[in-house]
């Protein structure tokens, strides 16, 4: 066998953090366009547009909401593959201490 596996620890939770970060910013940024756009809704004059607003923007919430599942699942993957590969690290490393 040759080559070498190479991990990083600290890579690894900090793409977690990453993740959570940035979804997060896309949140408030998602949060913020909604309050832009319930200042608006008093000049609409269409309740057509309202209606079919509403519509969008439930469709949206639940997309959100399935993409922030997703993503919070990619985190704890992540963290928790990150957590294994330090035990893994550790029992090899105590191993190796008992053998000599």
């Amino acid at each position: 066998m040759t080559g070498t596996i190479s991990y990083d620890h600290g890579n690894l939770g900090d793409l977690s953090g990453n993740i959570r970060r940035q979804f997060n910013a896309l949140e408030q940024l998602a949060g913020q366009l909604k309050r832009q756009v319930h200042q608006l809704q008093g000049n609409w004059t269409s309740p057509d547009a309202a209606a079919n607003y509403h519509d969008a923007q439930a469709r949206w919430d639940a997309l959100f909401g399935q993409a922030r599942e997703q993503l919070d699942g990619l985190g704890r993957g992540v963290q928790n593959a990150s957590e294994r590969m330090r035990e893994t690290d550790r029992s090899i490393g105590n191993t190796f201490k008992s053998t000599f």
